[in-house]
């Protein structure tokens, strides 16, 4: 009798656990289905968004494009003085015969280099000529034993062309005239320069370059 009674009780204690345990099986599961759709359980505040006001906002600052505006030169070079009025425009040499001075000007009329010579007195008349040939080394017709450097032709003369040259040298090397007397007209009709300056006028203006007489 008292094992058919502990038995009924072992029974009765085992249906008790099966009931608790599937009790908390069930609540387990209802409490993640309602966790998956945004339902907290507990009694918890439900999470809500978060309001605009409360969002960090990162701005991004647009990339800087660096600036392609290039700089320009002023219209008249401050270390130099402006050619004579009326001398032409455009990239040319501007040679004033009474002032015995050349003016090396660029194409936006921006001069380059300004600088005393020897020339002759109205040779050649004024008005607009052309470089037509350049000899590094050219000889006078007058006196054959005296170089001319840096010969750039432009005008004809009487028998011969005109041209900007360097000052004609002697067969010993030495030169006819000083530097010191440039801007004095000592020449027969071309325009001394100094040879410097006969070198850079030779390499900056090609054949064609403009040349403008002034009185």
């Amino acid at each position: 009798m008292n094992t058919y009674l502990d038995r009924r009780a072992r029974r009765a204690q085992r249906r008790r656990i099966e009931a608790v345990a599937g009790t908390c099986v069930a609540v387990i599961v209802a409490a993640l289905v309602l966790a998956s759709c945004g339902v907290t359980t507990a009694g918890a505040e439900p999470s809500r968004p978060r309001p605009l006001a409360d969002r960090r906002v990162v701005s991004v600052k647009p990339k800087t494009v660096p600036s392609t505006t290039t700089s320009t030169r002023p219209a008249v070079n401050p270390f130099i003085g402006p050619p004579p009025a009326a001398s032409g425009v455009g990239r040319r040499i501007v040679y004033c015969n009474s002032c015995q001075t050349v003016w090396l000007v660029e194409a936006d009329n921006y001069v380059t280099a300004m600088y005393r010579v020897s020339g002759h007195r109205g040779m050649p008349a004024p008005g607009e000529y052309h470089a037509f040939r350049k000899i590094d080394m050219g000889r006078s017709k007058a006196h054959p034993w005296l170089r001319l450097p840096w010969f750039v032709g432009f005008a004809w003369g009487n028998t011969t062309d005109i041209g900007f040259h360097g000052i004609p040298i002697r067969p010993d090397g030495t030169q006819i005239e000083n530097d010191s007397q440039l801007g004095i007209p000592l020449s027969s009709g071309c325009v001394r320069q100094n040879q410097v300056n006969a070198k850079f006028l030779y390499d900056w203006a090609p054949v064609g370059t403009l040349v403008v007489v002034t009185p």
